[in-house]
């Protein structure tokens, strides 16, 4: 009989021990582990903010249990993680500040990159407290009391055996959530226990790397008046600019026989996505026009392939384009404001050999 658990516990993992923290001005840049002085341990010692760091975890006794996370983004006292597991691919932005380290944002099917670090307290979940002393203890935003258990508890992984700190989040009901910590390193460890029944996600390897994702790029094509699509791996490392990436990929389609929609010329100066009304704006510098040199059918396929590229990479069927803050306007196609174009993947040939 297969045991039921609620998927506030399933995800409890992602809510709880991927998130982290870091000095106000000293995010680690390598995998050194930190010695603190054992009387003045802060939350930043047990879990820094770790640029260009792939940890991927071990799931045990539940599918959902294997992750992966990596901070996209670092800035100060915030820090933003991408938490990947079998269900979902989630983003949380994590806040260090006055002894505590909050989750202020998340959510779940982010597929594309966009620094959220600058977004408003929208979640107030205390995630670790100091001092970091057993005994200390506070609630959740959901009403659960955590506290810290110990300090240098024997924890066993597939990476390596650790003395971590251990954190207890009280579920009621005999149910129990373990979560791990280690100087310098961050989460090494997350145990789901109900009764004789446990949910383990433990540290399994430990990177420093940048992580690596496919972007489909659409690009038209010499030989006709038509587009095609390139799947390309892309490396992101912490802190790169989304706007710098697209940029380049799309003046530089990699393989003969396509067009670059954008010159070389030609910035992205803004990528914004308004999530209320499912749309993602981008603005350009001028030369994605004074530099365009095409009748209005080689147009329409230099705005297909811009306009599929943003709204499959961020999800979404409008893209609003425009030109130094101007709705984009040419000798053969015009929007105002308000307006956007379409997304059409009609008679689109995939190029990948």
């Amino acid at each position: 009989m297969k045991r039921f658990i609620p998927l506030i516990s399933i995800l409890l993992f992602i809510s709880i021990v991927f998130t982290g923290c870091g000095r106000a001005n000293m995010p680690s840049e390598d995998n050194t582990v930190v010695e603190p002085n054992e009387e003045n341990l802060t939350i930043a010692d047990y879990f820094p903010f770790k640029a260009n760091t792939k940890m991927e975890y071990e799931g045990i006794g539940n599918e959902f249990a294997e992750e992966a996370i990596f901070f996209e983004f670092i800035k100060d006292n915030r820090g933003q993680i991408k938490v990947f597991n079998p269900g979902t691919v989630m983003v949380k932005v994590l806040e260090y500040k006055d002894g505590e380290l909050r989750e202020v944002f998340s959510q779940e099917e982010f597929y594309h990159i966009e620094n959220m670090l600058n977004i408003s307290n929208e979640n107030n979940d205390i995630i670790l407290k100091e001092p970091l002393k057993v005994g200390t203890s506070w609630n959740t935003s959901g009403g659960y009391k955590r506290s810290i258990t110990g300090i240098d508890i024997s924890i066993e992984t597939p990476y390596k055996n650790f003395e971590a700190l251990e954190i207890t989040t009280e579920l009621g009901e005999g149910r129990k959530q373990l979560e791990y910590y280690v100087k310098g390193i961050g989460p090494v460890a997350s145990i789901y226990k109900d009764g004789e029944f446990e949910v383990k996600t433990l540290l399994e390897d430990l990177e420093k790397e940048p992580y690596e994702m496919d972007i489909r790029f659409y690009y038209p094509m010499y030989d006709d008046i038509k587009t095609g699509y390139i799947e390309k791996d892309i490396e992101f490392n912490t802190n790169d600019s989304i706007e710098r990436i697209l940029e380049y990929n799309l003046q530089n389609p990699g393989r003969n026989g396509l067009i670059p929609p954008i010159s070389e010329n030609t910035k992205i100066n803004s990528i914004v996505l308004d999530r209320g009304n499912q749309m993602v704006k981008v603005d350009f510098s001028k030369e994605l026009l004074t530099d365009m040199n095409a009748g209005s059918a080689m147009e329409g396929e230099i705005l297909k392939s811009i306009v599929n590229t943003f709204g499959n990479f961020y999800g979404v069927e409008k893209v609003y384009l425009s030109t130094e803050g101007k709705p984009y306007s040419s000798g053969h196609f015009s929007i105002g404001k308000g307006e956007f174009f379409t997304v059409d993947y009609s008679k689109v040939e995939k190029l990948n050999d």
